[in-house]
């Protein structure tokens, strides 16, 4: 919506945010304050169904709540989640990770199908005074003043300045390259994703998001909501990045080799699903930067990098830098002080990766444990079972991790270092086969051990550099 205002009439607005996604109306309507011009550029027309983020735990769900969104959501169909729920063979009684046990935190996450979310964030955000959004708007340069500084962008139609420019455009975002900020994209797997209407009944816990093990990767399976109070699930499986065949060879494999390792019920709900149409492809990318801002300019959310989405990690990080930006910025008047503005900028940065290096540690190591490749990873899947399952206060931690209610690298390597030597024992016992008790022989011991000892230097590893970064960049 327009608005009446005494900004510097040379500017076309006082932000441009690039990207109309998710991350983009939460950023938008993190910065509006009915006084500043705030411009988003969608290079979309419309928003085509699609598979992406659509399962946030309660630290990106309070965000929501805090910006104003949730009541406009939850009449489009989005239902709360209770926790994560991890299901190791059919025969095996399901591992509950309920939200609850966090301490002081709020008890449930949020879901819903992708294209829905977008549309009712888009709906709350261009109620914001000041916010407008103008679609068919792609970015091809990025333009700077006489300084090296960020001064706005051009459009394949026009060319729009502002003082402080932000890029929301995603994983894939064209703003990052744009403003010469580099990257690091490894390519891990793809997600088939299936809707699964009224599927929710079928999980052993309808109101969580469920992990199920035995296929070749991972198949996470959450409720998603609908209209009129459906209970829909969503179903993504990780398959190998060799996937052929487009996605008439993606159902077939879920027919073959990931439908037999599911309850029966959610089995012949995917089959009769695949039945209907044909699934969704997504590649899993871990994509990793180590800089974020430059002078008038800032990336957020996806666009300054991505794990795997095993951890559901991604809408949190998402939510939680355009809270972070927008209250770092919150006396920043219409960012007409470029040293106030920078200086928030700097800030942000400092606190963001401080956030989101443990999700990406958090992301890598989990989906190695869940897979169980090596004799390592499969050592530590027992032991973070028989971890979760001998107390509340285990689980809590974890789940304190996983949602990011803690994000200390310190705290993730102690339970990581926990687990391990909960591992090391069951190693010692010979309990390190698929199903809990199995005897392993004194070769499968010995390569256990060898792993645990090599993935717990590997994570070691991970966290000094990613903390030493971070006091390097705090002391800049």
């Amino acid at each position: 919506m327009d608005m009446e205002t005494t900004n510097d009439a040379s500017l076309d607005a006082d932000v441009i945010i690039v990207g109309g996604g998710v991350t983009g109306c939460a950023m938008a309507t993190a910065l509006a304050n009915g006084k500043r011009r705030i411009l988003v550029l969608e290079a979309r027309t419309g928003h085509k169904p699609r598979f992406a983020g659509e399962l946030l735990h309660p630290t990106g769900t309070q965000v929501l709540d805090e910006l104003g969104f949730l009541p406009t959501l939850r009449k489009h169909g989005g239902v709360d989640v209770d926790g994560f729920a991890v299901v190791k063979a059919k025969e095996v009684p399901v591992t509950r990770l309920p939200y609850a046990e966090i301490a002081n935190h709020r008890p449930t996450g949020f879901a819903m199908e992708h294209r829905d979310l977008v549309t009712g964030m888009r709906e709350w955000a261009e109620q914001q005074p000041g916010v407008t959004f103008r679609f068919n708007e792609k970015v091809e340069e990025v333009l700077r003043n006489d300084s090296g500084r960020v001064s706005g962008v051009r459009t394949t139609s026009v060319t729009l300045r502002a003082s402080l420019v932000l890029g929301c455009d995603g994983r894939h975002s064209k703003i990052r390259p744009l403003l010469g900020l580099g990257e690091e994209a490894r390519l891990l797997s793809f997600s088939v994703a299936m809707r699964l209407p009224d599927g929710a009944k079928h999980l052993p816990c309808p109101t969580f998001g469920h992990i199920f093990l035995g296929a070749w990767g991972p198949m996470l399976i959450y409720p998603i909501g609908g209209p009129d109070g459906a209970r829909d699930a969503r179903g993504c499986f990780d398959v190998t990045r060799e996937l052929s065949g487009g996605p008439k060879g993606a159902a077939e494999l879920l027919r073959r080799e990931y439908a037999p390792h599911l309850p029966a019920p959610l089995a012949r709900a995917l089959l009769e699903s695949l039945d209907r149409e044909p699934p969704q492809i997504a590649a899993n990318e871990a994509i990793r930067t180590d800089q974020a801002v430059l002078p008038g300019a800032a990336i957020v959310g996806d666009a300054g990098g991505c794990a795997h989405p095993l951890t559901a990690a991604g809408m949190t990080v998402c939510f939680t830098d355009a809270q972070r930006l927008g209250r770092l910025l919150r006396d920043a008047g219409n960012f007409s002080n470029p040293q106030q503005v920078d200086t928030a900028l700097r800030r942000y940065e400092i606190e963001r990766y401080r956030f989101v290096r443990v999700r990406e540690v958090l992301a890598d190591a989990l989906y190695e444990v869940f897979r169980g490749v090596e004799p390592g990873t499969r050592a530590i899947r027992e032991g973070i079972f028989q971890y979760w399952e001998g107390s509340s206060q285990a689980r809590a931690r974890s789940m304190a991790l996983l949602s990011g209610a803690d994000s200390r690298p310190s705290v993730f390597l102690r339970e990581y270092l926990t687990v391990v030597s909960t591992s090391t024992s069951a190693v010692l016992a010979g309990k390190t086969g698929p199903i809990r008790g199995e005897q392993a022989t004194l070769r499968q011991r010995f390569d256990s051990l060898v792993g645990l000892g090599q993935k717990s230097l590997e994570k070691a590893r991970l966290v000094f550099r990613d903390v030493r970064q971070e006091l390097l960049r705090a002391s800049a």
